[in-house]
């Protein structure tokens, strides 16, 4: 595989061929520019989504803004995990209206980017939008933006703004969201520090929308949801909820954790590991060599977004290297241990539900052990004071759409 160094020269040197003008990357659109590209007809949003966790944060505002009297949306569904995304919009009652053939097995990531880079660009080409969305860090939304800048549409961030202490850690997310914000013209930040991080890179102002995560809605309505309310008391105090899937885990770090794990087990054998293992084969493989016929763990495939978090919500403890368990974790009242050596979210520090533990096997049990052990807190309530906002970031994003798309361009 070749180094992320080696990864991300490629991909600069593709951006440098066709960049714009730094300006031009960091400024919202004027109404004359909106004219430009189009908008003097029906207002077409076309929104992309390519992973799993793309779709619990995009289904929010898609469904924000079905039938909307002036806004109609284009779910694109990029390819790069199409069934994890066709099955996760059905959980949510949507369907994709384009979906692209599965990103082929390519030798590396710039491959990979270029693919899905030239595909988006024709759905765009054919569809010719008002303006695109894409969210977070993931392959998907760096081709996406990509694409919406080679075709001279206007891009619209979700989950802008998140920064750790150095651009390649984790590789590729970090680079991915610095790089996304040069092309786009519209930033919904998540978090007060996320805008914070904009306005510091030299994005304007004008252009940083801080709305609240959009995952804090699709959780909100989870909790809310008046069928499972009986059952929100209820604990699987045995259970402790495990994922991992981000680069910088696989081969060596994989092993690393699950030794730890195994020494958890040891340590304590009334628990029950549960284990939805991601179906990357660098990090499956892994994890299915050393646990797979281990007493204490129960390995399964990913769950779907609900029955996740209700084992979320009934776990004794998580143990995860994602970025959406960090904000979902203070709301379930479930503490978090974070094997990474950073995070972009550290707002969740802060709240006492999660911890950032070395990729060390003494520190990951001792920090187990020490969390397992220690009083439980009280879930964080979901309301204004929330680091991510108090549910309703899909209706201000599809608010700012409404000031953008249609007040502006008749101005």
């Amino acid at each position: 595989m070749p180094s992320a160094e080696r990864l991300v020269e490629s991909l600069r040197r593709d951006e440098t061929r066709a960049s714009p003008a730094r300006g031009d990357r960091f400024h919202p659109l004027s109404a004359n520019a909106l004219h430009a590209r189009g908008c003097d007809g029906p207002k077409v949003i076309l929104i992309i989504a390519g992973t799993r966790p793309e779709c619990i944060k995009l289904a929010p505002i898609v469904r924000a803004l079905t039938d909307h009297p002036e806004l109609s949306t284009v779910l694109v569904n990029s390819g790069q995990h199409a069934l994890a995304v066709r099955e996760t919009l059905a959980e949510f009652a949507l369907r994709s209206d384009i979906e692209l053939a599965p990103l082929p097995c390519l030798p590396h990531l710039s491959a990979s980017h270029q693919h899905l880079r030239v595909e988006l660009r024709a759905v765009i080409q054919r569809c010719k939008p008002n303006l695109v969305i894409i969210q977070g860090d993931t392959l998907t939304a760096y081709s996406g933006a990509r694409a919406a800048h080679d075709t001279g549409r206007a891009l619209a961030h979700v989950e802008a703004g998140l920064r750790t202490d150095a651009i390649l850690e984790p590789f590729p997310e970090e680079w991915f969201r610095r790089r996304i914000a040069r092309f786009a013209q519209m930033h919904f930040a998540p978090c007060r520090s996320a805008v914070e991080n904009l306005v510091a890179e030299g994005v304007a102002e004008s252009a940083v929308q801080h709305v609240g995560n959009t995952g804090i809605d699709s959780l909100r309505e989870f909790l809310d949801d008046p069928e499972r309310n009986q059952h929100r008391a209820r604990r699987a105090s045995a259970t402790v909820l495990v994922t991992l899937h981000r680069r910088g885990n696989y081969d060596r770090n994989a092993s690393i954790v699950c030794d730890a794990l195994i020494d958890l087990a040891a340590a304590r054998p009334e628990l029950r590991m549960l284990f939805p293992v991601h179906p990357n084969p660098q990090v499956s493989a892994t994890i299915r060599r050393r646990l797979g016929e281990h007493p204490s763990f129960d390995l399964v495939e990913p769950l779907p977004y609900r029955e996740f978090v209700e084992h979320a919500l009934h776990a004794a403890l998580i143990i995860s290297d994602s970025g959406g368990v960090q904000e979902e974790a203070p709301h379930l009242g479930t503490p978090l241990l974070v094997p990474r050596c950073n995070t972009e979210r550290r707002e969740c520090l802060a709240t006492g539900f999660v911890r950032l533990v070395s990729v060390d096997r003494t520190a990951i049990v001792r920090a187990a052990l020490d969390t397992l052990q220690a009083p439980r807190l009280r879930a964080l309530p979901i309301d204004d004071d929330a680091p991510f906002g108090a549910g309703r970031a899909a209706l201000m994003i599809v608010s700012a759409l409404e000031t953008m798309l249609l007040e502006r361009a008749y101005a």
